[in-house]
């Protein structure tokens, strides 16, 4: 069975690597560095919407004529997952989604912060000093621990490399600047296919509440709550959230 797994925003494949060794032997795996992430570059003049995001792995699927069974999405990439098999005429067998980002910010923070990313994606200034500034083993710990995550149990090197790319950052402030969830919980009610929802209970980025929220919003939605984790709870504990993902794919399989 082929399994796509999509990254959320700044980060890349590398992000997966701690779960594909306990995947792979059940799954062909397939990763992707979103459109201006990782070493991926943006199309001229594309705007990282949503809905552009959704129509470049379209592009991707059908030149690879594939069709994913199921669809692994963190953080954003969960709500690129979600929108993508509700609006684009994707119908994997089964959907999961870790720590999904389903929810705007809340009170001014919801106005300011794409408001903010837009301006600092417009130079490169801005991503120059972003990479100087959390490029550094020290301050990529700062960022992971600021998720809810244990730096001492995230590869803190690749996160490291990928900041010292501009163009990395200048695709991460574009997508934040051009992020928009309105219709995200919509798109979860459409899904025909049972979607596993899995969320850190430590998690500052994300809530829990929010993956609570969207399991009674999907028709067949499944919550699974991680204790002790944070954001990046498939990067510090990957047994347990493959054990999650394989158990749901079992059961999925057994029906008729």
């Amino acid at each position: 069975p082929i399994a796509v797994l999509l990254h959320g925003t700044g980060a890349g494949t590398h992000s997966w690597a701690p779960m594909i060794p306990k995947l792979a032997d059940r799954l062909t795996l397939i990763t992707v560095d979103l459109p201006g992430h990782g070493f991926t570059q943006s199309p001229r003049a594309f705007r990282p919407s949503l809905p552009n995001m959704c129509r470049a792995l379209q592009a991707l699927f059908a030149e690879l004529k594939l069709q994913p069974d199921l669809i692994i999405g963190h953080s954003a990439g969960a709500a690129i997952a979600i929108h993508l098999v509700a609006r684009h005429r994707q119908a994997p067998r089964l959907k999961d989604s870790i720590n999904g980002a389903l929810k705007h910010f809340d009170g001014i923070m919801r106005t300011l912060a794409p408001t903010i990313a837009k301006m600092m994606s417009f130079g490169g200034l801005a991503a120059r000093l972003v990479s100087r500034a959390s490029s550094g083993d020290d301050g990529v710990r700062k960022l992971i621990q600021n998720t809810g995550s244990d730096p001492e149990s995230v590869a803190i090197s690749p996160y490291a490399k990928l900041l010292q790319r501009r163009g990395h950052i200048q695709g991460a402030l574009q997508m934040m600047a051009h992020w928009e969830l309105t219709h995200i919980l919509e798109d979860c009610s459409k899904l025909s296919m049972p979607i596993v929802f899995i969320a850190s209970e430590g998690d500052k980025a994300v809530p829990p509440e929010v993956s609570k929220h969207a399991t009674r919003q999907a028709a067949f939605g499944t919550y699974f709550e991680l204790p002790s984790l944070g954001h990046l709870a498939h990067e510090e504990d990957p047994a347990r959230v493959a054990e999650i993902i394989l158990n749901a794919w079992d059961r999925v399989k057994v029906k008729p």
